[in-house]
């Protein structure tokens, strides 16, 4: 070896040595596990903890590493090596405690001490059990419980998708060893937990590192034919009969796994909005469910949020209070108020003229002078505002708020963490103004009767007049236009309205069948739950009207398309380039069909 090479790894030497009294005071090592209730219920795993599989791990990788690092690689292995208790079955968790300047090694190579902490969110674990021995601080603050007793696991997540997670894992190791097959699916557990520091819900990925653990065969094993282990997709198509016929106790499992938490917030978030808009009707139920998904994206629990969908009436907006009831400014506003309705009208000429989202990062009286509308929330103690617009072609479609008591607390960077959800909330709002006037149009032909699009106007300045009173009023407003005179009169054409529905009905069925096919074609190349639920919608609705079509068919099957499936179509256009030219196939197929129509 020359003399250079020699000396530097002697000082690497030195240096590893040197890390080593630097470590502060390790903190006593404790076996936690989860609820013993749940645990007990799972299937039985043989499995030990041992440090066996990391060393043979390390002595792999110095085949193809060199200089200081496989140095530092030979160190561990001496160092592991000089402990053999370490490298047998540990059933005494006192054996890793009396070594924990060597743990905490072994945490700062898994783990480089150059890493931020607060996000280094990992344990070692048992092999393939919820029980837990040695984790970062952050981890602790975050799973486990206050008296450090217990780990925690969600309380959405039952015992059987546990169990599908546990046997997943494990089964994928041995098909890979032993078969040279690997698995299609990972269950992963996403925690929800409850931030100690800031109160607010944050949602985190569970992934499971196995590389140092080592499966070991304990009898026979079956034939792969003979399992539950589909060989075209790589899936197992039923877990008890793959327990049956490949049971756990024929393998003995050795070494620790490492759980990592990854902080999926911003896309569980959006994950949650997705659901929410899947749902049939408008969102208008489910505004504070989306105002907690938006608080959660924000991560500040001192912050109040508001979220109010915009509708129209012959281009008129209205202050309409089963929205406004959700917005922190909107919720002063009252339709009988003169004062209220100026308030609202004022706002809007102030939004059109700032259409951009903006920070108001500190609302002081100086800012009533020229935003007299922010009044009502100044006074009740808002001190930082975010006003975020949501529009389109036709203009507003609602509005997001933030507010907080203190100055300067909301601002630019605060306002980016919205933005990937506003483009979801944005079909929300969409969704609800759509549903609006489905709701006008059903009172208009409920209530009078089935109209020309040049008086239809008239009709549905009546209808809202009368959802303004709930619908409470015994008798519609009269329908009068002053100074009209028909100029010809019209006859009705025998079994016309069946013919229309006839025709109708053959429109519709082809359109639903255009969607089918869109949605089959998506669902090979995005792989998005929801998707199947759309499609399942679609299928209901062809077989309703297989045989004929009911009064409010035409308008809930119109609803379906305009607010679920074609909403979702723009999303994936705008956000998935592998969807596009499909969606795109649509809309201009869409096109066509609506032009044939108008001819």
């Amino acid at each position: 070896m020359p003399y250079v090479e020699i000396v530097l790894t002697l000082k690497s030497c030195i240096m590893i040595e040197e890390i080593i009294p630097a470590f502060t005071p390790h903190k006593e090592v404790k076996m936690l596990s989860a609820d013993r209730d749940i645990i007990n219920k799972l299937p039985a795993v043989d499995s030990q903890i041992s440090f066996l599989p990391f060393v043979n791990f390390l002595k792999d990788k110095l085949t193809v590493t060199s200089g200081t690092r496989s140095d530092f690689y030979r160190y561990l292995i001496r160092k592991f090596e000089a402990e053999p208790q370490l490298l047998r079955e540990i059933k005494d968790v006192q054996i890793i405690d009396d070594r924990g300047e060597l743990m905490e090694l072994l945490s700062t190579v898994i783990f480089p001490v150059v890493s931020d902490e607060q996000k280094n969110n990992f344990t070692l674990s048992t092999p393939y059990q919820f029980s837990i021995f040695s984790y970062s601080e952050s981890f602790r603050k975050l799973f486990i419980d206050k008296d450090e007793t217990n780990l925690k696991l969600p309380s959405e997540i039952s015992e059987t998708y546990l169990k599908q997670v546990q046997c997943s894992m494990i089964y994928d190791h041995v098909l890979e060893k032993y078969y040279g097959i690997k698995l299609n699916e990972r269950p992963e557990l996403i925690y929800p937990v409850t931030d100690a520091d800031t109160g607010m819900k944050r949602y985190f990925r569970m992934h499971y590192d196995r590389r140092f653990i080592d499966v070991h065969l304990k009898g026979e094993l079956p034939p792969i034919q003979d399992c539950a282990v589909c060989l075209n997709t790589f899936r197992i198509l039923d877990l008890e009969l793959q327990l049956k016929k490949m049971p756990l106790e024929l393998f003995a499992i050795e070494g620790f796994g490492v759980w990592v938490a990854e902080d999926v917030t911003i896309a569980e978030s959006l994950e949650c909005i997705k659901k929410i808009l899947l749902r049939p009707g408008d969102c208008s139920g489910s505004i504070n469910e989306l105002k907690e998904v938006v608080q959660a994206l924000v991560g500040l629990n001192d912050v109040e949020i508001g979220l109010m969908p915009f509708v129209k009436i012959n281009d008129n907006f209205l202050l309409n209070e089963e929205y406004t009831m959700h917005s922190l400014l909107g919720k002063h506003w009252r339709a009988d108020d003169e004062q209220s309705v100026t308030d609202f009208h004022n706002f809007l000429a102030f939004q059109k003229q700032n259409p951009e989202p903006m920070p108001i990062t500190n609302v002081g009286e100086n800012l009533l002078g020229f935003a007299a509308f922010l009044k009502p929330i100044f006074e009740t103690g808002t001190r930082s505002y975010i006003f975020y617009p949501m529009q389109n072609s036709d203009g507003i479609l609602g509005m997001l708020e933030l507010s907080s008591g203190v100055p300067n607390s909301l601002t630019h960077e605060v306002m980016t963490r919205l933005e990937p959800a506003i483009p979801l909330l944005s079909l929300a709002m969409l969704k609800n103004k759509d549903a609006f006037h489905d709701k006008i149009e059903l009172l208009v032909k409920e209530k009078f009767t089935a109209l020309q699009p040049s008086v239809e106007w008239k009709f549905s300045e009546v209808a809202w007049e009368f959802l303004k009173k709930n619908g409470s009023a015994t008798e519609t407003g009269k329908i009068i236009f002053d100074n009209v005179y028909p100029l010809y009169g019209a006859i009705d054409i025998r079994n016309s309205s069946v013919e229309r529905n006839h025709a109708i009905q053959k429109d519709l069925q082809q359109h639903l069948h255009l969607i089918d096919e869109t949605l089959a074609r998506l669902q090979s190349v995005v792989q998005l739950n929801f998707l199947e639920g759309l499609k399942f919608k679609n299928a209901n609705f062809m077989r309703s009207i297989e045989n004929g079509l009911l009064p409010d068919d035409e308008m809930h099957i119109n609803e379906f398309l305009r607010n679920e499936a074609e909403s979702v179509f723009c999303h994936l256009e705008n956000s998935n380039s592998n969807a596009r030219s499909i969606t795109e196939n649509y809309f201009n197929l869409q096109r066509l069909f609506r032009a044939a129509l108008s001819l």
